[in-house]
């Protein structure tokens, strides 16, 4: 073999061996990426405001599948779609349902991302995206039942006292309904003597957080305007109840 010949040969050898070392994996950011695309563009209007899909379907190269099929992955993405719904001031009908699946026609580190609305309520209001039966994981937050390694509740939001008596109690939650006052068994429990027992609650409806004044005796106020009916709450908005101003924000 001349050396020109051996040199060509070692070339793409090299080549080679570094472009099968250093090939391109699916990262979770961009799995994330392009699920934060598609929810902005399927995002629409309704009467209420924007809504957004409650189903997506990603598809990817087996390889990767296989590394980012955990549970644990699924329920990151769960969070995030959460906390971009609060984020973007927008609703989501029906369960939220995400749908990892391997396909063999995807290059390896490229990922596609369907969404589509799907409402228990109102029924299909699309065309519904067909998942196969095999190499298929899908996470729905109804199904979750210990002992998963995964956390009770999908923690979204946070709630920190910046003014008051109680100042730099914090609390986390998500889905579940918290009461906010100076009850002992309350969520989020004030030591503020201008607050009621049970002074307000906040719930959870189309995925976004609800806030109610409980009839409390001196009133709850949301960036100084009193709650007289629910209250929606947007991320950085100011809860007054007596000394005590709470700060919501997506964590």
């Amino acid at each position: 073999m001349s050396i020109g010949n051996l040199e060509s040969f070692l070339e793409k050898k090299i080549e080679g061996f570094f472009n099968r070392k250093l090939s391109s994996v699916l990262e979770p950011t961009e799995v994330i990426k392009q699920l934060e695309r598609e929810i902005i563009r399927k995002r629409r209007k309704s009467q209420t405001g924007l809504i957004v899909p409650n189903f997506y379907y990603v598809e990817m190269a087996p390889d990767d599948y296989q590394r980012l099929c955990a549970r644990r992955f699924l329920d990151e993405l769960y969070v995030m779609v959460e906390k971009m719904i609060i984020s973007n001031d927008c609703f989501m009908d029906g369960q939220l349902e995400i749908t990892l699946n391997a396909n063999e026609e995807f290059k390896k580190g490229t990922c596609e991302v369907k969404g589509t609305f799907v409402d228990d309520s109102y029924g299909e209001m699309e065309q519904p995206i067909e998942v196969p039966e095999c190499h298929t994981i899908v996470l729905n937050k109804s199904e979750f039942k210990p002992p998963l390694n995964l956390p009770v509740e999908h923690k979204t939001v946070s709630l920190l006292a910046i003014e008051g008596p109680d100042i730099d109690s914090y609390l986390e939650f998500g889905e579940k309904q918290i009461y906010i006052g100076r009850r002992v068994n309350n969520d989020f429990i004030l030591t503020d003597t201008n607050a009621s027992r049970v002074h307000a609650f906040i719930t959870y409806e189309r995925h976004r957080h609800i806030l109610y004044d409980a009839e409390s005796l001196n009133g709850t106020f949301v960036n100084g305007q009193t709650v007289v009916s629910p209250q929606l709450l947007h991320t950085g908005d100011e809860i007054r109840i007596g000394e005590t101003v709470l700060v919501y924000e997506v964590i």
